[in-house]
């Protein structure tokens, strides 16, 4: 869903340091819209987030519509960025929310106030340190650490880039969030379009982690764009894959079967939970199960061989037998399946 090749702006890499981009002082907006990533400092060793919402001021109004709606995931979503904009006007709306039903809405609420400096988020940031996911807990040590007010339970948080985080600024903070640009932008665009127009500039943000090698904040990153964005499966099985890649299998998994339950109807999602149980847990019939959906959801032939593969693990070679053989009916100039066939023939007529 997300094809950042255009969008994003080139970015050049000397040394670890990254070359920021040229703008305007605050008071004046620019003329063009902000640079997709932005930051001045380098990554490798960095664990506070690249600020790369900030400042994005012309988005304030439709973001309040927002949050003055029914929907509580819309408006903790949009207190969340009106706290990452940072800019003053954001604050009046955010102690607002520090008064909403909603639990989830106060918790953003408060991380916005405190890692803007206001002290008046403490309370609802701190609560998001408890009885909440890892990601959440980081944006709020992140605010916290603003307050210079990290609790000490962050720094047995049993998630490391957490931990991490608490560790490193409960010795001294961090500085308060403040935008010190502002852009403009399409002030004009409906909120959905400024919400996607978000998720890229987030997206362009795991873009650098990436090449720092920091794969808990890739992580981070999109764990918070899907939660902006549930229709992003790229997201959810990139995360997937990367916990998964740091041994974190329990997530991993949890993550997969959350791909597959919000885009069931998606072959990559039965295909990538599919490849997890037969690479990681060595689980073949569950894998020849999730194979089997995607191969029905109109997987293509290279990923459509693993169906093959997986029923032979498993064990049941007719059936690995039979798909092979539905694989070359349909694509007779796939040499790799008519290789596969020739095999599991030979298979089979040996085993007879």
């Amino acid at each position: 869903m997300r094809l950042l090749a255009a969008a994003l702006a080139v970015v050049a890499l000397v040394g670890a340091t990254v070359v920021a981009f040229a703008a305007e002082a605050m008071g004046r907006p620019s003329t063009t819209e902000a640079a997709f990533v932005v930051a001045g400092e380098p990554l490798h060793g960095r664990l506070e987030p690249i600020a790369v919402l900030a400042g994005h001021s012309y988005a304030v109004p439709r973001l309040l519509e927002g949050l003055s709606g029914d929907d509580p995931e819309l408006r903790a979503r949009c207190c969340f960025l009106l706290g990452q904009i940072a800019t003053p006007d954001v604050r009046q709306p955010l102690l607002e929310g520090l008064d909403d039903p909603d639990r989830t809405v106060r918790i953003f609420a408060g991380i916005g106030l405190a890692r803007m400096g206001d002290d008046a988020g403490y309370r609802a940031a701190l609560a998001a340190c408890s009885g909440s996911r890892w990601w959440i807990r980081y944006w709020a040590v992140d605010a916290l650490a603003r307050l210079s007010r990290v609790p000490q339970g962050a720094l047995a948080d049993p998630d490391p880039l957490v931990a991490a985080m608490a560790c490193d600024a409960v010795g001294g903070g961090w500085e308060p969030a403040a935008a010190t640009i502002t852009y403009s932008g399409p002030s004009e665009a409906s909120l959905s379009d400024l919400l996607e127009l978000f998720e890229n500039y987030m997206i362009g943000e795991t873009d650098w982690w990436w090449h720092a090698g920091h794969y808990e904040q890739i992580i981070r990153g999109h764990e918070t764009i899907v939660w902006l964005d549930s229709s992003w499966l790229e997201g959810l099985t990139n995360a997937a894959y990367l916990y998964w890649s740091l041994g974190r299998d329990v997530e991993a998994l949890a993550t997969y079967r959350r791909a597959v339950a919000t885009h069931p109807e998606a072959w990559e999602s039965h295909f990538e939970m599919g490849f997890f149980y037969f690479n990681a847990q060595k689980r073949y019939g569950h894998a020849a199960r999730e194979f089997a959906q995607a191969r029905k959801l109109g997987a293509p032939p290279v990923q459509a061989r693993m169906h093959g593969h997986a029923l032979e693990k498993a064990g049941q070679i007719p059936e690995a037998l039979e798909v092979w053989r539905e694989l070359v009916a349909k694509n007779p100039g796939d040499l790799v399946a008519r290789d596969n066939l020739r095999r599991v023939e030979a298979l089979v007529d040996g085993g007879r």
